[in-house]
């Protein structure tokens, strides 16, 4: 899968993430920002554009309405993050770790999730197209009442992954690994698979297999 790139500023100016409480609308742009926190904060509305952001704390925040278009997250901690209503184009995180975040009625477009530790991860009622995890874990993870459209999941940890009122026609998990995966019969209709996982899913839907 070849997915859009974040479009970043030709020049970024230095900021701290702390500079959104000077801004009106919670805005950051054409920034690079370093070694920053925001944790442990509510906001109504986060939104980063055409920025690259590294070695940040977001953890135990409340994002809001997060807006993140053509922006690259690395080494950055997103752990039991709250994003609601928002949208995330566009944009790479590499090494971070979003394990317990919450996206609730989110819209992703172009996203790669790069070496990410999302255990425990959970997205509800969210619209996901353009969407690649690579050498990832989202293990205990869970998708509730989403729409996947070109969603691939390369070398990634689906172990546990709970998979309800969700879709996964044309997602390709054949690279992924797994032993136990809940999902209903329905939503996994043209999913596409590995040979073993076939057989896996087989298993675990109560069939016996015979060579």
């Amino acid at each position: 899968m070849i997915l859009q790139q974040p479009k970043l500023a030709t020049t970024l100016k230095n900021q701290t993430l702390l500079d959104v409480f000077d801004e009106d609308e919670d805005l950051i742009e054409s920034a690079e920002i370093h070694d920053s926190s925001l944790s442990n904060q509510v906001l109504e509305r986060f939104a980063v554009y055409a920025s690259r952001i590294k070695d940040c704390d977001f953890s135990n925040s409340d994002l809001g309405r997060v807006d993140f278009t053509d922006v690259i997250f690395e080494n950055c901690d997103f752990s039991n993050a709250n994003m609601d209503h928002g949208s995330i184009h566009r944009a790479i995180f590499k090494n971070c770790r979003l394990t317990g975040t919450r996206f609730n009625y989110m819209r992703f477009g172009n996203v790669l999730f790069d070496e990410v530790k999302a255990d425990f991860i959970s997205v509800t009622n969210s619209k996901i197209t353009n969407f690649k995890t690579q050498k990832s874990s989202l293990e205990n993870a869970e998708l509730f009442s989403s729409k996947l459209k070109q969603v691939v999941f390369d070398k990634t940890n689906l172990e546990h992954l709970s998979v309800y009122q969700t879709a996964l026609k044309d997602c390709d998990l054949s690279q992924s690994y797994f032993e136990s995966f809940v999902v209903n019969q329905e939503d996994l209709f043209g999913c596409i698979v590995s040979r073993d996982q076939a057989v896996q899913f087989a298993t675990l839907m109560g069939l016996i297999v015979k060579d």
